[in-house]
C-alpha cells in the first residue's frame, strides 16, 4: 500500500473480488484497537464483498456511490465479478477537468465567491 501511494489492495478468491484493505481499514480496525500489523490478517480487517461498479456504469453513478459510501476508490469488476480495474475520486476529477477546462478554469477558488466589480 505505501509502495503505491496508499492505494487499497484488492483481494480476490477463485478469480472474483472478495475484498477491499483500505488505508481507513488499517487506521480504523488495526492502528485503531492496538492489533499487531505485523501478526493480523487481511481477511480480519478487510472490507468483505465490497460494492463494486461495472465498465458500463456512468460517470454519474461512480459520483452518487463514492458520495453514499465514502468511498475515494471504487473497484471495477465484469460480469463475473473479476476485477477490471478501479476509479478513484482524482481519475474523476481528471476527467471533468478535461472534458470542461474553460468551465473549471473559471471557477472562483470557493464556491461561494463572486467577482468585484469595482476592480474591474
Amino acid at each position: 500500500m505505501r509502495d503505491c501511494h496508499g492505494e487499497p489492495i484488492l483481494v480476490t478468491s477463485g478469480g472474483r473480488l472478495a475484498g477491499v484493505l483500505t488505508e481507513r481499514d488499517v487506521l480504523m480496525k488495526v492502528l485503531g484497537h492496538d492489533l499487531d500489523p505485523g501478526t493480523t490478517k487481511v481477511d480480519r480487517v478487510m472490507t468483505a464483498d465490497p460494492d463494486a461498479l461495472s465498465l458500463d456504469s456512468t460517470v454519474g453513478e461512480a459520483l452518487e456511490h463514492m458520495d453514499r459510501g465514502g468511498f475515494r476508490t471504487v473497484p471495477l469488476v465484469d460480469d463475473a465479478y473479476a476485477i477490471t480495474g478501479i476509479l478513484r475520486q482524482e481519475d474523476i476529477v481528471a476527467f471533468v477537468a478535461e472534458a470542461f477546462p474553460q468551465e473549471i478554469l473559471n471557477l472562483p477558488p470557493r464556491p461561494h465567491q463572486v467577482m468585484d466589480e469595482e476592480g474591474a
